[in-house]
């Protein structure tokens, strides 16, 4: 059998990953048995497509989990053999549900709450992502947030209270008939897991566990005991924490563990990215003000052969440089 390779965006707060279509995947794999091969990373840029998650088997990338997932089903991996028949249109009912109910508010949560974006989005990717990615990434994705959610919901014209409270409403619906259509039972069609599990927990545990400032929707999921206690039986099950991470004795300076998803090109890797680092700092540095270049005219130059002056050079004290 072909080898199945996925790259996905590494984990946070207890979770084995913080994006949601990436645990959708890993999950499924998971519930399915599907050896893929897992490399967590917090930079897209190296996942060779730019795109997270990254799914690769017999020369095919795929991007899209409801793609991979097919993948797996046709390659004998499935999570959905003991559904009944009748309720396999259910199952993709409850995640069209969750896709035009939960996510658009889970987007505005992460996305466009003006407190959760300042003080813990926009900073935790600061943080997660290498620089200068860093610095362009957050920004990028809010505003194609912003886009999409408005085009989605009304258009431009909606204000921000309007827009928050539209999808809190269909949010807190969707919760609430989850919820219902769970009740008691370990997963949503009986004792073992499936495909509308592995949609409902990607979507929901991160919801959950993120540490948001501003936590309305997450107050709501709080208050629905029996989905918060389904997040926690799927994270014990199939994502067990690795003893080795706190056990594992720290290699020595002079040595080198070994790591499966070592870069053969590492150090070409490193030279750009500082090589890019610095043209992106003193493109900043330039356009911003920071530094501003006088040109002498030649005349000048020959005239007086002393060094620069300087006056040439010109910092802006008043600029915040932080």
């Amino acid at each position: 059998m072909a080898s199945m390779e996925l790259d996905c965006w590494k984990g946070d707060w207890g979770l084995p990953s913080v994006d949601s279509n990436c645990l959708i995947v890993m999950a499924y794999a998971k519930f399915a048995g599907a050896p893929i091969k897992l490399r967590r990373t917090n930079n897209p840029w190296w996942s060779r497509t730019g795109e997270l998650p990254t799914f690769r088997s017999e020369n095919r990338v795929l991007h899209k989990p409801i793609e991979i997932i097919n993948y797996l089903k046709d390659h004998n991996f499935s999570a959905d053999e003991e559904v009944p028949e009748k309720d396999q249109m259910t199952a993709y009912a409850f995640s069209s549900l969750v896709e035009y109910k939960l996510l658009p508010a889970l987007l505005y949560t992460w996305w466009m709450d003006a407190k959760n974006y300042v003080e813990f989005t926009r900073a935790w990717y600061a943080k997660a992502l290498p620089f200068p990615f860093n610095f362009f990434i957050p920004g990028r994705i809010h505003k194609a947030v912003i886009k999409r959610l408005e085009s989605s919901r009304g258009g431009p014209h909606v204000e921000d209270g309007e827009l928050e409270n539209i999808l809190l409403k269909d949010a807190r619906e969707c919760l609430n008939l989850l919820s219902a259509r769970l009740g008691d039972k370990d997963f949503f069609y009986g004792n073992t897991p499936t495909f509308t599990d592995a949609i409902v927990f990607g979507h929901i545990a991160p919801l959950l566990k993120a540490p948001f400032p501003s936590s309305k929707l997450q107050n709501h999921l709080k208050g629905c005991p029996n989905l918060c206690a389904y997040c926690g039986r799927i994270l014990q099950r199939y994502f067990p924490p690795d003893p080795e991470d706190n056990t594992r004795p720290k290699a020595k300076p002079e040595e080198k563990p070994d790591d499966p998803f070592e870069d053969p090109h590492k150090l070409r890797n490193q030279i750009l990215s500082v090589g890019f680092a610095a043209i992106a700092m003193v493109a900043y540095a330039l356009l911003s003000g920071l530094v501003q270049v006088e040109f002498v005219s030649e005349q000048e130059n020959d005239e007086e052969s002393s060094p620069p002056e300087l006056e040439e050079f010109e910092f802006d004290d008043d600029d915040d440089t932080t």
